[in-house]
């Protein structure tokens, strides 16, 4: 199945506030722009998805979607969930979407194949996070059920809303997908994983300061 793909993004200087205890704003900022941008990369490599979309009220957003040969869709300042039920509305054209979290260090264009070819017509896929969270959906028909990203044990959640629009969920666990970046201790554990070259230097050398 085709999609196109959604990437959310909220304003940079509000970047990953949890990791405020091992890295100072600057770093945040720099950190979240090496996960975004490779998350961009990836994805627009993956040949299941037609378009890549950065959905983002920052004022940097344009230009980083320029840079990367994306789309962007201005969200409005929406919440996170309110943001990409407008981005499906008005920016989606495919029959189906995927939505993937921009924070993902070790994601790789097979996850990204994984996920999306795990999807089937009426049908909901759920990328679980280490925590339980989510940090993709995909679905068909695109927007055919709502999100709940930011809910703590969304997974499941995600699951229960697929079936209540009438959608058949499928939950995956795949590494890539998995392993987000909130916490002092995920930057530690994701240190220990192979990732490409670019993410790690700046992972690392955030992580010295």
């Amino acid at each position: 199945m085709i999609v196109d793909a959604l990437v959310p993004l909220k304003r940079l200087d509000y970047a990953k506030t949890r990791l405020a205890t091992v890295l100072d704003p600057p770093a945040r900022v720099r950190v979240m722009r090496a996960l975004l941008a490779h998350t961009l990369e990836v994805v627009e490599a993956a040949p299941s998805v037609a378009s890549v979309t950065l959905v983002s009220s920052a004022v940097e957003a344009p230009a980083i979607a320029a840079e990367h040969g994306v789309g962007h869709f201005d969200d409005r300042g929406l919440p996170w969930n309110d943001a990409l039920a407008a981005a499906i509305a008005e920016a989606v054209t495919a029959d189906a979407v995927a939505i993937v979290s921009a924070d993902l260090p070790l994601l790789t264009t097979a996850d990204v194949e994984r996920f999306v070819g795990a999807l089937t017509e009426r049908g909901a896929v759920i990328a679980r996070a280490t925590d339980a969270g989510t940090n993709g959906v995909a679905m068909h028909p695109a927007g055919a059920m709502s999100t709940t990203f930011g809910v703590k044990g969304s997974a499941d959640r995600h699951a229960d809303l697929a079936r209540e629009a009438g959608l058949t969920p499928a939950i995956v666990d795949l590494d890539g997908l998995a392993h987000d970046l909130d916490t002092a201790a995920d930057l530690d554990e994701v240190l220990r994983h192979a990732m490409s070259s670019e993410v790690r230097a700046v992972l690392a050398g955030a992580r010295a300061q």
